[in-house]
């Protein structure tokens, strides 16, 4: 059987299968790149194509395995970016397939989001292993959409608006582009922009409680043309510095806390650390999980710390970029159950699906997020 054709031979592939085979030893393709790829020598669209090389063996990985198996292939990462790379269809593989097993398998998902996909999600098979488009969000407190398209085409990339008034399809190229250097827009997902205008709407001082590197606190500054009070806080101080530093590029008026808040806002944001399964087209590895481990017990613990952070009539939003039910409609469902001070509020906005408790956000090229709005009663 031959794969990919030619002789093995070029600095793309090398340097490719170079990060898979650092990845089978040590997980974590995202730190494997990080390790590799800045003494690689390679320029950046280089870099894009063994990213997007890298990332197509880490989607399909438990079927190119099934694949050198039922061909007899040689073993190794060459192989693997081989594979990744022929853009054949093995038509015979895919009837070797067993029954029971095409989502795992032919699909690429760990035993567990298998059967989470075929029993009620099978929309997702297909789209979950579709490679990502690039998505900007615009700053309007510097910007808007026209502009900063304009700055995109200047630099030779394709930039088409989307669903959100906000968010701009470009090229992978554009997180390198001026537009996001001098802080005109910023990389980030359409869903992620949903969950942020959807917060910045609800009014009152804001609190995003999990802020990280404060993408959605920018996105929020903005949705809101700086006219809410917004703060910032995470545990990682390193992550506090990086939001301080992003919200000056970005012209944001947002305080990024020093000391975890403790007075009552309008509205709090629960970014909570989740499986990340939602968002598994940018990260394949996400695929791969067995369950939802002890995620949830630390989410419903952080809605127990914000619960008293919040004022009466005011909102408290929990969202993760997951669709497991074990991390969204039953830590929702548990929290209210638990606090009758809090109801559940409908969103004001489209490219919702309404779940038992909460909702999927249904993006055209956004990742599975899901958002819970709850009240505290006045």
């Amino acid at each position: 059987m031959h794969v990919g054709g030619g002789i093995f031979i070029g600095n793309i592939m090398r340097i490719s299968a170079e990060i898979v085979e650092k990845w089978f030893e040590k997980g974590n393709m995202a730190a494997r790149m990080r390790d590799i790829l800045p003494r690689s020598g390679l320029g950046l669209e280089e870099r894009e194509e063994v990213a997007a090389l890298v990332h197509r063996v880490v989607r399909w990985r438990k079927w190119y395995s099934f694949i050198i198996e039922h061909y007899s292939l040689p073993e190794g990462a060459e192989t693997y970016v081989r594979l990744a790379n022929s853009g054949d269809i093995w038509e015979s593989a895919e009837k070797a397939v067993p029954d029971g097993k095409r989502t795992e398998i032919r699909h690429s998902f760990s035993p567990y989001l298998a059967h989470l996909v075929d029993s009620r999600f099978p929309e997702l098979r297909e789209y979950l292993n579709r490679e990502p488009k690039t998505v900007l969000c615009v700053n309007f407190n510097r910007s808007n959409r026209e502009d900063v398209a304009e700055i995109l085409r200047d630099e030779g990339m394709d930039a088409r608006s989307s669903v959100l008034e906000s968010a701009l399809i470009t090229d992978s190229r554009a997180r390198y582009s001026r537009a996001v250097r001098e802080g005109f827009a910023q990389v980030q997902d359409e869903s992620s922009q949903l969950v942020a205008k959807i917060t910045a709407s609800l009014g009152g001082d804001i609190l995003d409680y999990c802020a990280g590197n404060g993408v959605k606190s920018i996105a929020m500054a903005s949705f809101g043309r700086n006219r809410a009070k917004i703060r910032a806080w995470d545990i990682d101080e390193q992550r506090r510095k990086v939001a301080r530093r992003r919200a000056e590029l970005f012209g944001a008026k947002i305080e990024v806390l020093d000391e975890r808040p403790h007075r009552r806002y309008g509205t709090v944001l629960v970014d909570a650390p989740c499986t990340g399964v939602g968002s598994a087209r940018r990260n394949p590895e996400a695929k791969y999980v067995e369950n939802a481990g002890d995620y949830p017990e630390k989410q419903l613990s952080i809605l127990e710390e914000t619960a008293g952070l919040v004022e009466k009539g005011g909102y408290l939003v929990y969202c993760v970029c997951s669709f497991t039910p074990e991390e969204t409609v039953a830590v929702a469902g548990g929290f209210i159950e638990e606090h009758g001070e809090f109801e559940e509020s409908r969103p004001d906005e489209n490219g919702l699906r309404r779940m038992s408790t909460g909702y999927l956000t249904e993006m055209p090229d956004g990742d599975v997020m899901y958002l819970c709005v709850m009240r505290r009663k006045s």
